[in-house]
C-alpha cells in the first residue's frame, strides 16, 4: 500500500501525464482542462485519507477515464485515437511503468525502438514519424504495434505484475535478477529521497 498523498507526487508525474493526455487529445487548452480534472479527481480521493495500491498506476487509470468523459460528454467518440481502445493493454503497460521504459528500449532493434520513442515518449505523431523514417504510414503503425508487444514481453520477463480484477496492471516487483531495471529502480527511488513536497502548494500544481 501507498500513502495517497497527492501533492508529494504530482509534481514528478504531471508531466508524463500531460503527454499521455496530449497523444490523444488534440487541443492543447482541452489537454490541460483534463489534466486539472485528473487532479482535482485525486485530490478529493486523497483527501479521504485514503490509500492506493500502486500509485502511478492509479493516476494512469484516472487519466485515462477522464480522456474517455471528456468524448462522451462532447459526442466526439469517432475522435478517439485507435490505439486508445485496440492497443489498451499495451499502452497502460507502457504509461503505468513509463521510468522504465527507456531502459527497456534498449533491449529492442533499433528498427523498432527507434518509433515506438518517438511516439510513446517523445508523442510525436505516427504520421510525421514515418516521414522522418522515411517508411510508409502503415509500416509506421505496424512497427509500433509490434515494438509495443515486444517492450511489453520484455517487462514480463524482468517483472512480477498483478492485475486486478478488470485486467488493469495494479503493481509490479522488478526481479532480482533483472539489473538492468533494479539499477533504474535505485536512481529513481534517490531521485524521490531529494524532492521536497513541503515547498509545493496548490497554485503550483499545474
Amino acid at each position: 500500500m501507498e500513502h495517497c498523498s497527492i501533492f508529494e507526487v504530482w509534481e514528478e508525474y504531471k508531466s508524463s501525464l500531460l503527454r499521455y493526455i496530449r497523444k490523444r487529445v488534440v487541443d492543447p487548452d482541452d489537454a490541460k482542462d483534463i489534466l486539472q480534472d485528473v487532479l482535482l479527481k485525486s485530490y478529493q480521493y486523497c483527501s479521504n485519507g485514503k490509500t492506493v495500491i500502486y500509485l502511478r498506476s492509479w493516476l494512469y487509470k484516472i487519466t485515462h477515464n477522464t480522456i474517455l468523459d471528456y468524448y462522451k460528454k462532447t459526442n466526439n467518440k469517432n475522435t478517439l485515437d485507435f490505439d486508445l481502445v485496440e492497443n489498451k493493454d499495451e499502452n497502460s503497460m507502457l504509461g503505468e511503468a513509463s521510468d522504465y521504459i527507456k531502459v527497456l528500449l534498449k533491449l529492442l532493434p533499433d528498427n523498432y525502438a527507434l518509433p515506438l520513442y518517438m511516439s510513446d515518449i517523445e508523442g510525436i505523431d505516427q504520421k510525421k514519424i514515418a516521414e522522418d523514417l522515411h517508411l510508409t504510414f502503415s509500416n509506421t503503425k505496424s512497427r509500433i504495434q509490434r515494438a509495443r508487444l515486444k517492450l511489453k514481453e520484455r517487462f514480463l520477463e524482468c517483472c512480477e505484475v498483478s492485475f486486478g480484477e478488470s485486467g488493469e496492471m495494479v503493481s509490479f516487483d522488478i526481479k532480482p535478477g533483472c539489473t538492468l531495471l533494479k539499477n533504474e529502480q535505485l536512481r529513481i527511488e534517490n531521485k524521490v529521497q531529494l524532492l521536497s513536497p513541503a515547498t509545493m502548494g496548490i497554485s503550483k500544481i499545474i
